[in-house]
């Protein structure tokens, strides 16, 4: 089954904190999830959440149930929830993804904030031009001669709805794949292993998923799993695309006999301090104490990484505005400076 949309942000972050609250208070899944199904309001929504209840009062486990849900819940809480119930500690796994949640929230917020003035400004300009395009068709019906200042062949009424025609289809373009995106309908795991390799943006796109690794690794090693179990879920729970691809090689050291230090490291992947950490962790026998700490460290830099993430998209997006607007004021700048030599006595 594949739901024909996601599951909004807003109702996700509640959701997480509803059922962190009531699985701790020891309330049966099925009763759980029942409330939750009288809550929501969207057919579609409806429709997935009634398939989610029927699977658990067959005796599904909540992360089995949910599989089936597509793609109306986003991968990362699907992970975390069945890392969550493997270790036992479900209702801290949903605790952090609801702040999580509400950090990708805020920064979204702080993100749109941030482009508000330069995407009026790019309105107006986008106006602006258009007016152009039209009166330099009056202009041209009275001067006898066709007055193209933008130099892209569009003059008058007929210009003006090619104009507007395309900008429509790039806004519509541009939509579509925010949409997506924020669906899951589109690839991006060839282009999580891209960004890793863009300064600045690439580091703290590798810190949210080492944050989530290490703290599904701490949970799932203190809850007692099996060592290679918990590295490869812990992996998988990192989201990325290049964190899954190191999962074979990681598996082959670990069932070698090397250490969680030396499997690590080998890859070239990790920064030294998070395997320094690790290492003084096994050296003393005190391995969940370091993961707990690194856990916590981590969790920590991913909320400032999330935070930094929003400047840097609203900073690439208000360069892009920056440089349309100086395209366009020097494409007329230098049509009314050839204008004025034009006309300069010889």
């Amino acid at each position: 089954m594949l739901p024909e949309s996601r599951i909004r942000k807003g109702e996700l972050i509640e959701l997480c904190r509803r059922l962190a609250m009531q699985i701790e208070a020891g309330i049966d899944i099925r009763t759980i999830w029942k409330r939750e199904l009288e809550r929501v309001s969207s057919p579609w929504g409806r429709s997935v959440l009634r398939e989610i209840s029927q699977g658990i009062n067959q005796g599904q486990s909540l992360s089995d149930a949910l599989s089936i849900s597509g793609n109306y819940f986003p991968p990362l809480f699907l992970r975390m929830l069945k890392v969550g119930e493997a270790t036992g500690d479900l209702p801290e796994a949903l605790r952090l993804l609801a702040e999580y949640y509400e950090e990708e929230r805020s920064r979204r917020a702080l993100f749109w904030k941030l482009l508000a003035w330069p995407l009026t400004e790019l309105v107006l300009a986008v106006g602006v031009i258009g007016f152009l395009i039209w009166i330099m068709g009056v202009i041209s019906g009275m001067a006898g001669k066709t007055v193209d200042p933008l130099g892209f062949g569009l003059v008058g009424n007929t210009g003006l709805a090619i104009y507007v025609i395309c900008v429509a289809a790039i806004v519509a373009a541009v939509a579509w794949t925010a949409y997506g995106w924020r669906q899951g309908w589109l690839a991006v795991r060839p282009l999580q292993r891209l960004i890793l390799q863009i300064p600045v943006l690439g580091r703290i796109v590798h810190t949210l998923a080492l944050a989530r690794m290490t703290w599904a690794m701490y949970t799932t090693l203190r809850g007692g799993m099996e060592v290679l179990a918990a590295v490869d879920m812990a992996l998988q729970t990192a989201d990325n695309a290049a964190f899954d691809e190191l999962r074979p090689r990681v598996r082959q050291s670990l069932q070698s006999g090397h250490s969680l230090h030396h499997t690590f490291a080998e890859t070239r992947f990790f920064p030294d301090e998070w395997l320094d950490a690790l290492q003084s962790g096994e050296d003393s026998g005190k391995l969940d104490t370091a993961l707990e700490n690194l856990s916590r460290e981590y969790t920590r830099r991913a909320a400032s990484a999330m935070k930094a993430l929003s400047l840097v998209g609203a900073g690439l997006v208000v360069a892009l505005i920056v440089g349309v607007m100086v395209f366009l004021i020097f494409r007329l700048a230098s049509f009314y400076i050839g204008q004025i030599y034009e006309n300069l006595p010889a």
